[in-house]
């Protein structure tokens, strides 16, 4: 069985959404059985092999309406939510929206768009007395749909992303673990941050071809944190974050240019980056 979870941004009536997702699904619209959330229950076939149980959105949302969809039998096969959301955005002519299952966070939504797209994007709650509507504050491609999102990466899932780190995981494997706000924590916060950078760089901005310049700005200021912290640690482990550090400078240095100021002191902050990709988006 299927059961998927959608939200479109266009208003569709009963008869045109039972008639795309008999299209969708490539079934008779008898086998289709839609029905508004707040109606009467007892009327519905609960036997038919897709069952779609709509809620009304409202203004100021971006979004007309929230479906919860069955597919049972046969009929569901090999399909998946975002297979279902893709076929439907063909029929209805209307973005669909389903959760990015991706990532492990509420508001990470995946656009399904009628020209065949799959937009990442923001979906934040607006809360009023009455009921709960929808806003897609940010996506990453425009989608003529949504025009009041902001198009921007998504901070974060680039945060989420898979990247290789391998010095930060030798030396923190031998590191004494604390609470967010210790030594000992900043330093594998901020080490990991630091490596994730740049092995972006290293990459050409890999896995995704994409970087924000406030991320940019926020990994610097981790670099900033660790020459504090090597002068705080304990000796036993200073030498052995000095090298690690110093591998990941060698990699930054590497990939990058060097820029007008000539000062020691954080000079990370002054290397050039050719071809950031924020200036391109």
């Amino acid at each position: 069985m299927l059961l998927a979870n959608l939200f479109t941004v266009a208003h569709l009536d009963p008869t045109a959404l039972r008639r795309a997702l008999a299209s969708a699904l490539t079934v008779p619209a008898e086998a289709v059985d839609v029905a508004d959330a707040d109606g009467d229950q007892e009327v519905r076939r609960w036997d038919a092999p897709v069952l779609c149980t709509y809620r009304l959105l409202s203004p100021p949302g971006d979004l007309a309406l929230e479906l919860d969809i069955s597919v049972s039998g046969a009929t569901a096969s090999a399909l998946t939510e975002a297979d279902l959301a893709s076929r439907l955005a063909l029929w209805t002519t209307t973005s669909i929206l389903h959760p990015a299952l991706d990532l492990t966070l509420d508001s990470a939504y995946w656009i399904r768009t009628p020209d065949g797209r799959a937009v990442r994007c923001r979906l934040e709650t607006i809360d009023s007395d009455e009921d709960t509507t929808y806003r897609v504050d940010m996506a990453e491609q425009a989608v003529p749909d949504l025009p009041r999102a902001t198009v921007d990466p998504l901070p974060e899932a680039l945060d989420h992303e898979p990247l290789p780190t391998p010095v930060s995981d030798a030396f923190l494997a031998g590191y004494p673990r604390g609470t967010t706000s210790s030594a000992e924590g900043r330093v594998h916060y901020a080490l990991r941050v630091w490596e994730r950078l740049v092995r972006r760089l290293e990459s050409g901005w890999q896995p995704s071809g994409t970087y924000r310049e406030d991320l940019f700005m926020r990994d610097l200021e981790a670099r900033d944190c660790l020459a504090q912290l090597v002068q705080e640690i304990d000796g036993v482990h200073a030498d052995a974050l000095r090298s690690a550090i110093a591998d990941i400078d060698r990699i930054f240095r590497n990939h990058t240019g060097p820029g007008l100021s000539r000062e020691p002191d954080r000079r990370w902050w002054h290397r050039r980056v050719e071809q950031a990709p924020w200036r391109h988006t």
